[in-house]
């Protein structure tokens, strides 16, 4: 097609993708050089020319005069290429060349042009070239020839340019709205397909942040590019632009109820069920009567979920029997049951500083299965006989009717214990010393203790955001910690020696061994150095050591009314104990253990973030002030632990300081939905 580049000659050429016009200087290192509209020179491949629009003329020289005439040379061939190119009814000329063609025929330029314009000239062929180009139709260009395509395909392009119009004006609508919206205005839902699109698309983005998939991540930023709002991070830019258009109700919608599906509604049925079955009661026959036993429960001032309840007697020939009650809702729930099904399906009970989602339903979760104070209930109780020393003498498991005597929450404990004297006093003492004995013992067996202090945050009821802290030196936790701990251990003994399937946990030993004093990580250096030096734990149908607990083997079982995996196996003993096969073969608890650890695994995250964000909630009230600090890592870049509420936080920034050194910091800015926290070190 390139036509030889005659000086002087006004030619067509190529330039990206389209049919620009030109006057011919000359040749130049296998260039020609082109003046085109304006005056402005180029240089081209020979190649990329066209055809002839205008024989001879005058040949520009290098004046500006002589260029901008060349330039209004080209700007009056273009006003006639472009009256041409008008005349031209591209919709006509496909429906005679389809109509008179055989199928697959392919054209020249030149003739279609003559069929067009009756000319097959340089100037016509320009035209048609333009004409064809903006149609973008009816012919399909392959190499120098057009090939009309099919009435089939005229319409399904065609129809794809409509609905390509069409998106470009809702979008166009849609931004212009959101703009609006940011500026303050109420928005108005045009509820069209491409408006949903982008919707939906800030709606993953804010639910699901990292996670959310390309497409909808990239129709997410183009729709925050166009409102104008200003953000820290894209998935709450997405949050705040939805909020601002009405698909939240608050600003602390937690959404990591949306992003991991978590199940808050029961259902009229499953409750009705649960009810039912909580009316019905259970049956005692078959079980062993120690409501005699002076038992107390032990948990946090917001639990209502009673798991657990202890119990200590004095033996005759020396040491103690200690009791560990366990809740039994297997009382009330069978296996395969509508409500088992929903249990499994939830895995586990999730803590949220804002809410509580339980396993079970409140009436079974919180009454009927739920060790609560003066009420006979249904366990599974270990009476473990123990030496002075915390070494386990015997043990016996067995299915109970126990009555708790007392609901105790962990400062009252500390407090009874820390004075001597209070509700329970002695009980509580003994259990202290037993609690320090069974610690001496793990820890003589290679266990890691980290005693560090802790944060409990939490919504009261009027929303105000609390913060408990959890001293490291807490009796009562150690009480509960080393019986909950000693109940996995006998119960994992009780599965290997009846040679019942479970699901164990198990955790090696770190890669590197780390320095510990006398077995404890009590500063919050060294808790954290250990911390990243342990190995993850894992679950498995074999039993194996647990490192950490300094144990042969460990299973699960102390809060069957919270977590699945714990109802799992104090079945399995249940059943034996009343001879009974276990319900659960391993085929059955290898399918468990997957749902309930993807389950378990989903919670953790879930509760990382919600946790994070109300922390940030709690530090807002700092803003601009000073917090005190301690550097807790230095390498690979500093990191220290915010005073108050135990935060950790990456400093970069933060030079010349050693691991152990106190600092003091100002709170420069708080973005919890954001999950932001900047911190500028005091001078």
């Amino acid at each position: 097609m390139a036509v030889a580049p005659v000086p002087g000659s006004l030619v067509s050429v190529w330039e990206g993708g389209s049919l620009a016009l030109g006057v011919v200087v000359g040749e130049e290192k296998r260039r020609v050089r082109l003046i085109v509209k304006g005056g402005k020179e180029i240089r081209v491949a020979p190649n990329r020319l066209g055809w002839r629009v205008e024989d001879g003329g005058t040949v520009p020289g290098p004046t500006i005069d002589e260029r901008r005439e060349a330039g209004r040379r080209v700007e009056r061939a273009e006003a006639r290429v472009a009256g041409r190119a008008a005349e031209i009814d591209v919709d006509l000329l496909w429906e005679v060349v389809v109509e008179g063609a055989s199928g697959g025929r392919i054209f020249s330029t030149a003739e279609l042009a003559e069929l067009a314009l009756d000319s097959g000239g340089g100037e016509a062929m320009t035209a048609l070239v333009r004409a064809l180009r903006t149609d973008a139709l009816h012919f399909a260009r392959k190499g120098e020839e057009w090939v009309p395509r099919t009435p089939e395909q005229v319409t399904e392009l065609r129809r794809e340019r409509e609905r390509v119009a069409a998106r470009a004006s809702e979008t166009r609508d849609l931004f212009d709205r959101l703009r609006e919206v940011v500026s303050g205005a109420e928005f108005q839902a045009g509820g069209g397909e491409f408006e949903t699109r982008y919707l939906d698309a800030l709606r993953q983005l804010a639910i699901q942040d990292e996670a959310a998939p390309d497409g909808a991540r990239s129709m997410a930023l183009e729709a925050l590019e166009a409102s104008g709002l200003r953000y820290d991070r894209p998935h709450e830019g997405a949050f705040r632009l939805l909020r601002r258009i009405g698909e939240f109700d608050h600003d602390d919608v937690n959404l990591q109820v949306l992003r991991y599906g978590l199940r808050t509604d029961f259902g009229a049925d499953l409750l009705a069920r649960s009810e039912e079955i909580a009316r019905d009661g259970f049956e005692a026959s078959g079980r062993e009567d120690l409501t005699r036993l002076e038992a107390i429960s032990i948990d946090g001032p917001h639990t209502s979920e009673i798991d657990d309840a202890l119990s200590l007697e004095p033996l005759p020939e020396g040491g103690f029997r200690l009791g560990v009650h366990i809740a039994d809702p297997g009382a009330f729930v069978r296996p395969g049951d509508p409500l088992d099904e929903e249990a499994l399906a939830r895995g586990l009970t999730h803590y949220h500083p804002d809410l509580r989602l339980t396993m079970l339903p409140p009436a079974l979760a919180e009454d009927a299965a739920s060790l609560l104070a003066g009420q006979r209930r249904p366990a599974l109780s270990f009476l473990i006989d123990l030496e002075p020393t915390g070494e386990v003498r015997e043990w016996r498991i067995l299915r109970s009717v126990v009555r708790n005597a007392g609901r105790l929450d962990y400062p009252a404990v500390d407090r009874t214990v820390a004075e001597g004297d209070g509700p329970f006093a002695e009980l509580l003492l003994g259990l202290a010393g037993l609690a320090d004995g069974r610690k001496r013992v793990r820890l003589g067996r290679g266990a890691v203790s980290i005693e560090a202090p802790e944060v409990d945050l939490y919504l009261d009821r009027d929303g105000t955001i609390r913060l408990e802290r959890i001293e490291a030196s807490s009796v009562s936790r150690r009480i509960v910690s080393e019986a909950m701990i000693l109940a996995g251990e006998i119960a994992a003994r009780q599965c290997r020696e009846a040679a019942l399937p479970a699901i164990y946990r198990r955790q090696a030993p770190p890669a590197a061994a780390v320095e510990i004093p006398a077995g404890c990580a009590g500063d919050p250096v060294t808790a954290r150095r250990v911390r990243r030096s342990m190995s993850r734990a894992e679950t498995g149908l074999r039993p194996g050591p647990h490192h950490g607990l300094g144990l042969e083997a460990y299973v699960q079982i102390t809060s069957p009314l919270r977590r699945f995996q714990d109802l799992v196996t104090y079945r399995q003993i249940a059943a034996h104990l009343a001879g009974e096969s276990p319900p659960y073969d391993a085929d059955a608890l290898q399918r468990i253990a997957a749902t309930t650890e993807q389950a378990e695994s989903d919670a953790r995250r879930a509760e990382r973030v919600a946790d994070e964000y109300w922390l940030l909630r709690y530090l807002e009230r700092y803003s601009g002030q000073i917090v005190e600090a301690l550097v807790v890592e230095t390498e690979p870049r500093p990191v220290v632990q915010l005073a108050e509420t135990l935060r950790e936080q990456p400093m970069p920034s933060l030079a010349g300081v050693e691991p152990g050194q106190r600092v003091e910091l100002r709170v420069e800015r708080v973005n919890p939905r954001g999950g932001l926290l900047v911190l500028r070190r005091e001078q």
